[in-house]
């Protein structure tokens, strides 16, 4: 492998670039595609410029909690977390919204980061995938895939439904 490669730069850099600002438009699609119905608490925990907050806000009808700081530090259940969460430390960030999400989660981060040691991770929790919507979002590395974990399904519910759209989103 040659240093110079794209790839062993992103691996190998010396402060991660976590901040991927997700389009408004697109955090809008994503969060309407979440089972929120009758959900009380639902948490943005990578808050940053605020657009999957605004979503969430715009439709559901639930009380939606915004958390920016070091989210290893929040402990606090929340019935779903729904966000762009930063890449740099994505195992553990998986475990610990595992440990805190009371009924599900759904991220948005690069299909490549969806990983069988990750799922996994999940499934062990309790937390098994049922969609998976591809999206390819203009500057950012391939296409990303926003995930809905939902807890403890019975095997007949284990079913996971594989949508896309062909717009790239700005």
């Amino acid at each position: 492998m040659i240093k110079n490669d794209i790839a062993h730069k992103i691996k190998h850099r010396e402060i991660p670039n976590d901040e991927f600002i997700t389009p408004q438009e697109l955090a809008n699609k994503l969060v309407k595609m979440v089972p929120l119905m009758g959900q009380k608490i639902v948490c943005d925990n990578a808050y940053g410029t605020g657009v999957f907050y605004k979503a969430l806000r715009e439709h559901s009808s639930a009380t939606i909690v915004q958390f920016s700081k070091d989210f290893f530090n929040f402990n606090t259940e929340q019935n779903w977390f729904v966000t762009n969460p930063p890449y740099s430390n994505l195992d553990r960030w998986l475990e610990h919204t595992c440990c805190l999400a009371l009924n599900g989660f759904a991220y948005l981060f690069g299909l490549h980061n969806l990983t069988p040691r990750r799922i996994e991770l999940c499934e062990k929790y309790k937390f098994y995938i049922t969609k998976i919507h591809l999206v390819k979002v203009f500057q950012w590395f391939g296409i990303s895939a926003f995930i809905i974990w939902e807890k403890n399904l019975s095997k007949k519910k284990r079913r996971t439904e594989l949508t896309y759209d062909r717009i790239v989103w700005r």
